[in-house]
């Protein structure tokens, strides 16, 4: 931001030694608290399998593959295998003492000695036994006791490595998380440690110097004025003076230069982009790429250098485009590699600061410089106060494009003029905000604008202030409803899922993966899956693959207009993702309709075929039912046997959850059900006096079940199970109708209770129950999840979706 304010610190002088180094600034990190956490959740859930009496076999062939390296490697790796011993400790700490780093002399010490006891502790806790008590045939080059997880060697390095870090240069790092990193293989290599035990020693080492550097802070490496004037006039630039500037610079550190041109006065500003701000903003990016749907942020991993660049040319762009923009001057590299992007100072005070009265004439201009970037579709992303400025005259300029973006969508767009409109209402009021842009820009602008009038939309200053304003967004949503004539437009769904969402898959995976494999005997469903007949488990596959092909052939009869078939199955495998953060089916459905509607059906003929393929797959879902009944019947497979006593609690969960979803379903969600079924019969009536649609709209659910039931055989086959047809078909169906009525995506922790439930009262063993039942639902639910991301994606890029 170009503005004059109150500087801080002192000015440089034009002769800086060539040996000046960036300042050590120690501060606390937000990415440490991200640290401490991501530590302690790896710490916990390597304990919780740690605790298993049994070792899982993917550990254990982790463990031979380095254990079976060639002994002639372990002069090399045993004193390096030392740094990891409380006495490195000492050593690393003296060593900073004599070089007078007292602060990373104070960091390993505290770090290296609270790991080492700690690991301790954690090993009484976790009670884990060595390799050589757990495994056979190993080979053992170091004699050990005591117990296993975590190891303490782990520990102690990871968290010297952790601790030095902040201290160290760029290569140093590197060289020291190598060498933490050889000491836990070199842990493996002697027979003294399983690769878990390793593992949550890193965890634990890195979990204590991160919380140690959350608690008093880290040096931060980054360019000061001394490193900025330097870099300046070895650029060409003919500053003589820099002085750092206090002001809210997201993502940079801002400077004013004097280049002796003026009179004394700083004519330049530079703004200073370091790996620290970089860093901050990769957190931030991610944070919006996980939380936020259609946040069309670029790519997180930019360097430094690279996001100066990309200021100053979308400024460049914004610039030519008529936008008053301050000149850009030049970009470089400082040499310690932050980067700095100089343009010409504007002399004046941003909005967020000013005092002075803003006219309407001066309010018209600023929503003419928003209506030129959207002309020349540039999207600011960051249209807050702060970010405007009037100069002496009293002209509005346009500030900082650090997060400009050349090529915007219209959403993109929307979003800065929902931005101007509450700033700009908290300066100036929403009446005289509202009528200037409706008079610049006109309804359609405020119209799109009107979704994104909500919190989640807004810069977090722009946010902040208006939550201190209680009713502002309803007044600006009402103000724009009443100027452009239309209904108050409800606020757009920005999160990719909702909290209660995720509860409900934390709480039915828990029941899944947890509990089952408890009931299950867990030590005998190990050895079940070590048995596994692969044949079955590639039919499985195949089978869970035909499904999708099966609804896409539902789909196109369906559809009154004829859909591509490749186009289709590509759809259905996005419904699969879509359905995964969403009960009831209503992510899946959302994609259908968008797809339909893309393919030219109006929005009703959408709703229609989309409500003509579940009423059709519900009414053949339980004539098959029925039919699947009176074969088992048939075949004298009665449910007979008593459910074992440790059910009580999975039974309990079933019936909870399907008495709540059906409430919902039928209550909440189909009030007007009876209807719905009227008019889904005279749909389906329809669809039946065409042969050609009728076979693929009823084949292709027929052939769907068909699918899943032979996936679900083959995959209980494959765990040495042997139920009949009948069986497995009359569990699918039964079990796929309680998941249609539970409140989770999919039916997540219903499905699998009811289908190894359904199995083992039919004679299953319940090793084998489990294990199939496990295996379909990765076949049938997790995998096609995954693919169906990368199908989702590829429709967004195709305008699809």
């Amino acid at each position: 931001m170009t503005i004059t304010e109150t500087t801080t610190g002192t000015a440089a002088s034009a002769a800086i030694p060539p040996e000046q180094r960036y300042p050590t600034v120690v501060q606390r990190h937000f990415g440490d608290a991200v640290r401490v956490a991501l530590g302690l959740v790896a710490l916990v859930i390597s304990a919780l399998v740690a605790r298993h009496t049994d070792v899982p076999p993917l550990e254990v062939d982790l463990f031979r593959l380095i254990n079976d390296l060639p002994s002639w490697v372990l002069p090399v790796l045993w004193p390096v295998m030392q740094l990891g011993t409380i006495g490195a400790v000492g050593v690393a700490a003296v060593a900073a003492l004599a070089a007078r780093r007292y602060g990373l002399a104070r960091d390993v010490a505290a770090a290296g000695v609270i790991s080492y006891f700690l690991a301790i502790e954690v090993k009484s806790l976790v009670g884990r036994a060595r390799p050589d008590m757990l495994l056979e045939d190993l080979t053992l080059r170091s004699m050990q006791g005591g117990l296993g997880f975590v190891s303490g060697h782990a520990a102690v390095a990871a968290a010297l490595a952790a601790a030095a870090a902040p201290w160290l240069p760029r290569p140093w790092r590197r060289v020291v998380w190598a060498l933490a990193a050889t000491v836990a293989l070199s842990r493996v290599f002697v027979g003294a440690h399983l690769v878990l035990d390793v593992f949550g020693g890193a965890a634990l080492g890195w979990t204590i110097a991160a919380a140690l550097h959350l608690l008093w802070g880290a040096p931060v490496h980054r360019a000061e004025a001394p490193a900025v004037l330097k870099a300046l006039v070895a650029a060409g630039l003919p500053a003589i003076r820099v002085v750092p500037v206090a002001l809210d610079a997201r993502g940079s550190r801002p400077f004013l230069v004097t280049t002796g041109t003026t009179g004394g006065d700083a004519d330049l500003f530079v703004k200073v982009i370091g790996y620290h701000e970089r860093n901050a903003d990769l957190l931030f990016k991610l944070f919006r790429h996980l939380i936020f749907r259609e946040v069309e942020d670029e790519s997180p991993f930019a360097t430094p250098k690279q996001e100066a660049e990309h200021e100053a040319f979308v400024a460049l762009l914004a610039q030519r485009a008529g936008v008053r923009t301050p000149d850009i001057v030049s970009v470089g590299v400082a040499a310690g590699g932050d980067a700095w992007l100089a343009e010409t100072r504007v002399p004046g005070r941003n909005l967020a600061r000013s005092t002075v009265e803003i006219s309407d004439e001066v309010l018209r201009e600023i929503w003419g410089q928003v209506a030129l970037l959207r002309a020349a579709r540039i999207a600011h992303r960051d249209l807050r106060l702060a970010n405007i400025l009037l100069d002496e005259h009293r002209t509005p300029w346009v500030v900082d494009f650090g997060f400009g973006e050349s090529g915007a969508s219209d959403h993109r767009l929307a979003a800065d003029v929902a931005e101007l409109l509450v700033s700009m209402s908290l300066r100036v009021g929403v009446r005289r905000t509202v009528a200037a842009a409706h008079a610049v820009l006109g309804a359609d602008a405020l119209t799109s604008a009107a979704p994104l009038l909500q919190p989640l939309a807004l810069a977090a200053a722009t946010r902040s202030a208006a939550r201190s304003s209680r009713g502002l967004l309803d007044e600006v949503r009402s103000a724009v409803a009443a100027v452009t004539g239309t209904d108050t437009v409800p606020p757009e769904v920005l999160v990719r899922f909702r909290w209660r969402t995720l509860g409900w898959i934390a709480a039915t995976v828990f029941a899944t993966y947890v509990l089952l494999p408890q009931i299950g005997q867990y030590r005998q469903i190990i050895t079940t899956i070590d048995d596994a007949q692969w044949e079955w488990l590639a039919g499985m596959l195949a089978m869970s693959a035909a499904t999708y092909i099966a609804a896409s052939v539902t789909l196109m009869g369906a559809s009154p207009r004829a859909l591509a078939f490749g186009r289709t199955l590509n759809v259905q495998l996005a419904t699969s993702f879509a359905n995964r953060l969403a009960p009831y089916g209503l992510g899946g459905t959302a994609v259908n309709e968008r797809y339909l509607e893309r393919s030219g059906l109006s929005r009703a003929s959408a709703v229609a075929t989309l409500a003509l393929t579940v009423s059709s797959a519900f009414v053949l879902h339980m004539l098959e039912l029925a039919g699947v009944g009176l074969w088992l019947g048939q075949s004298r497979q009665m449910l007979t046997d008593a459910l074992p006593s440790g059910w009580t609690l999975l039974i309990g969960f079933v019936a909870a959850m399907t008495a709540l979803g059906v409430a919902i379903a039928v209550l909440v969600r189909r009030p007007g059900w009876l209807s719905e079924l009227r008019d889904t019969a005279g749909a389906m009536a329809a669809v039946l006096r065409r042969p050609r649609r009728a076979t693929m709209l009823i084949g292709g659910h027929l052939a769907a079940n068909i699918g899943y039931i032979a996936a679900l055989g083959f995959a209980v086959h494959a765990f040495g199970g042997t139920p009949s047809p009948a069986l497995v078909a009359a569990v699918f169906l039964g079990g796929s109708a309680l998941g249609a009525a539970s409140p989770t995506p999919a039916g997540l922790g219903v499905v699998e209770a009811a289908l190894v439930a359904g199995l083992m009262v039919g004679g299953v063993p319940s090793a084998a129950a489990v294990a199939g039942v496990l295996a379909y639902r990765l076949a049938t639910f997790w995998l096609p999840s995954a693919i169906g991301f990368f199908s989702f994606r590829s429709l967004q890029r195709q305008h699809i979706l």
